[in-house]
């Protein structure tokens, strides 16, 4: 049994939580050296990311599938952005649980990790995972929404010191979450493919 834990269930009941999303949006802030804000989507393995640095919108990055399941990607780039500024977005998509912060929960290794506390992170009551990871590229820690087990909060440590943290804020859940408007290809969009 993993120490922190009433039961041994506790861990794997609050991840199971999450597994049938299908819609979802919400918007992030990564506390790192380099702040970035995000707004996310996704609907149906359909998705749109924006990032923001100082306020200022710097890349976007879309996929779409139209009725005939034809998939359309594309790019609205800044240009105003300063071309320094890397987002790490690479217009490849494989779906809503790898493409969205639902990945960091499926990231979570049920023989390590330990809940350790609880906290309201953004209005929303969260359950504090300890993943017992800091390599840098894996959540250290995540608090994890009790009500809908989506991540409210995720740490970064690499050898025990926090590289990032990510907030998400505005969380939306469920049928509802995507406007119908987003189901379009933007007009200053370049297509990728």
């Amino acid at each position: 049994m993993r120490t922190g834990c009433t039961k041994s269930t506790d861990l794997d009941e609050l991840i199971s939580m999450s597994k049938d999303i299908q819609e979802l949006y919400y918007e992030e802030r990564n506390s790192g050296e380099i702040i970035f804000d995000g707004k996310v989507w996704a609907k149906d393995n359909q998705y749109e990311v924006t990032v923001y640095g100082k306020n200022k919108k710097i890349d976007t990055l879309g996929l779409l599938t139209d009725n005939s399941g034809k998939r359309t990607t594309y790019r609205i780039p800044n240009p105003n952005a300063s071309s320094a500024v890397g987002t790490g977005m690479t217009g490849r998509f494989e779906g809503i649980r790898e493409d969205s912060f639902l990945r960091y929960i499926d990231r979570i290794d049920l023989e390590k990790a330990e809940i350790v506390g609880a906290e309201e992170v953004e209005g929303r009551q969260s359950v504090i995972v300890k993943t017992n990871t800091a390599n840098g590229v894996d959540p250290s820690k995540l608090w994890i929404d009790k009500k809908t087990g989506v991540p409210t909060k995720i740490d970064f440590a690499e050898n025990e010191k926090i590289v990032t943290s990510l907030t998400y804020k505005n969380i939306k859940i469920g049928p509802g979450s995507v406007s119908d408007q987003e189901f379009a290809v933007p007009e200053s969009a370049m297509i990728l493919e």
